[in-house]
């Protein structure tokens, strides 16, 4: 017992040496923030990728606002020119005329071919590139395209991407350069063009036209847009202005996104008078959606995000299979910090002190952490459960409209609604059932199942999109299979639907067969469900996390259908429940064959 006092001696020195190193340190941060305001500011170059617009609202605040002078910089915004519209760039960059740049996610090809940049931001989370092509000209869907020339501007690689899933070739079309003008579009001389759904859209309607207007989003390639970005070399030599930098530029966005009149009125004072008022608020009104502000951080960027960016791309073959991002995703250099140490040692001290009477935190701590989960269990199953009414009756009201005659631009919108408003009611259900199942409250309620019918509707559900592929759907009931049992029929309808689902969906020639027979069992007696298909099968690698949540086996099956990839989990748990299991054998190139077993009664009598 005497080592205790001896030890609150020491842990009190410790603690005033923290505090006193705390308030110096404190003391030398200040003092150093003051010295470099005193410090004559750096002057560097922000290259706009077009002219000055709401596009750049984020730089024009940062300048305006001081966050550039706070950082220590003096930063210039050099536009492109009319003159100057084959200007590239990302040479400018590189080439040093200056630090920094606002370029596009085509800025992975450069990478690829070896130039140094690397990106510091996203500024859209999702890119605002999409085609247009006036009505009346030809052009009202995205196949018409092929015969008729298309004005592709520079970084335009998702573009190509969208239309090569739509079943148009890049190779085969006629692309011609971009003279950023409307003319051509307008005489009919092209097709479509490139453009953004920040502003074309706009001068379009004012002109009074009505026009297609074709995003990569509908088909699953959501990629970022307008991207920050420097050099290798800026970042080793400069660490800590490249950090400032990024810094003070994502402050301007967040004001500006928060303020847009006050930037509207800025852009028209000192940059530019070139687009009127009502256009800059249809911009604003624009970047917001593609932002998303106060929902997710300026300039955020996700590496899976990125790497979705870069297999697309080698899809195209415009960069090598499984190129690596390593260098090309900026992380801010991390030295020494003086604070980190000081406030490690205090709180190393207050560990020190609390392992005198661990007990009783830990108990208390894991009974606040088991409410808690509690909380959001029941929290998740009222969210879900109150967005999926109000879903369902949109999904239903949707499938009333495009049943009427509409106008086809109308009926495309309608059709792009339905088709995202079933996606996410999918996904909620998905969602209420995982948070069930992760918090045990998932009960079964066992009943009489007539197996035929259960398999005949099953199936039935499926019939339209397998015909519509020449797909042969089909299901046997082997002889020695009761004809009713007992088992929760609308779980067990909900796995083989997920597993007829992705048969159907992944399948593009031949069949999907689902049979049922009984299962050798010692216990009770049990029942063996097979799902067959000749689709592309799985690699071998991609076995192992299949069952995984949130997980999918192929990136482009997964950008081409949608999904959240907690189907064959939420299955696999189910099966379980069912106390039985699903398995898969596949071969790439030969098909897949899921394996559900469960326990099943035959009902009494049978």
């Amino acid at each position: 017992m005497g080592k205790i006092p001896h030890l609150f001696r020491r842990t009190a020195v410790i603690v005033r040496i923290a505090l006193l190193t705390s308030l110096f340190g404190g003391a030398w941060d200040l003092q150093a923030q003051s010295g470099v305001r005193d410090q004559p500011l750096e002057q560097v170059t922000l290259q706009l990728r077009w002219r000055h617009a709401f596009q750049f609202a984020g730089f024009y605040a940062a300048i305006e606002q001081g966050y550039y002078r706070e950082a220590g910089l003096e930063v210039r915004l050099v536009e492109i020119l009319p003159q100057g519209q084959r200007m590239d760039v990302v040479n400018e960059v590189l080439a040093g005329r200056a630090q920094y740049g606002v370029s596009a996610t085509g800025l992975i090809l450069r990478r690829s071919a070896g130039d140094p940049v690397v990106v510091l931001a996203a500024i859209y989370q999702h890119s605002p590139q999409v085609l247009i092509a006036l009505r009346g000209h030809g052009v009202d869907f995205l196949q018409d395209l092929h015969d008729k020339p298309i004005m592709l501007g520079r970084q335009t690689g998702e573009l190509l991407a969208f239309l090569k899933d739509e079943g148009l070739d890049p190779a085969k079309l006629k692309i011609v350069p971009h003279d950023y003008d409307n003319a051509k579009l307008l005489s009919g001389e092209v097709g479509a063009l490139s453009a953004y759904s920040t502003d074309e859209p706009y001068t379009l309607r004012k002109l009074g036209l009505d026009f297609a207007m074709f995003t990569p989003r509908t088909g699953g390639i959501d990629f970022y847009g307008d991207v920050l970005f420097t050099t290798e070399q800026e970042i080793a030599e400069h660490p800590e202005r490249v950090k400032a930098f990024r810094e003070a530029s994502m402050r301007g966005w967040d004001y500006a996104m928060a303020h847009p009149d006050e930037i509207i009125d800025l852009i028209l004072k000192k940059y530019s008078q070139r687009r009127t008022r009502e256009h800059l608020q249809f911009e604003a009104e624009q970047t917001a959606l593609l932002m998303h502000p106060g929902l997710i951080e300026a300039g955020h960027m996700n590496p899976g995000r990125w790497r979705h960016i870069a297999d697309t791309y080698a899809q195209l073959g415009m960069i090598p299979a499984d190129f690596s991002l390593d260098g090309f995703l900026y992380r801010p250099r991390t030295g020494p910090n003086l604070k980190v140490v000081y406030w490690t040692l205090a709180t190393l001290t207050a560990l020190t002190i609390a392992t005198l009477g661990w007990a009783l935190p830990l108990r208390r701590l894991n009974r606040r952490l088991r409410e808690a989960n509690v909380r959001k269990g029941r929290y998740l199953a009222f969210l879900t459960h109150e967005i999926r009414t109000p879903l369902s009756g949109m999904v239903g009201t949707l499938e009333l409209m495009g049943n009427e005659k509409l106008d086809s631009h109308v009926h495309e919108q309608v059709q792009l609604l339905d088709h995202s408003a079933k996606n996410l009611l999918m996904l909620v259900n998905n969602v209420l059932d995982f948070s069930k199942l992760e918090a045990g409250k998932l009960a079964l309620e066992p009943q009489e199942v007539e197996l035929g019918l259960l398999l005949r509707k099953l199936c039935g559900g499926y019939k339209a999109l397998a015909e519509q592929k020449n797909l042969r759907l089909q299901y046997e009931i082997h002889p020695d299979v009761p004809p009713v049992i007992i088992t929760d029929g609308l779980r067990l309808r909900q796995i083989l639907a997920n597993l007829l689902s992705n048969a159907v969906k992944f399948t593009a020639t031949g069949s999907v067969d689902l049979t049922v027979e009984t299962a050798p069992a010692k216990g009770s007696p049990r029942l063996r469900f097979r799902v067959r298909d000749t689709g592309p099968g799985i690699p071998p690698d991609k076995l192992a996390r299949l069952f995984q949540p949130y997980q999918q086996a192929d990136r482009t099956i997964a950008r081409q259908f949608g999904g959240s990839g907690l189907g064959l989990s939420i299955a696999r748990e189910l099966a379980r429940l069912l106390k039985g299991d699903i398995t898969v054998q596949s071969v790439p190139g030969s098909g897949s064959t899921f394996t559900l077993e469960i326990e099943a009664k035959p009902m009494a009598g049978l």
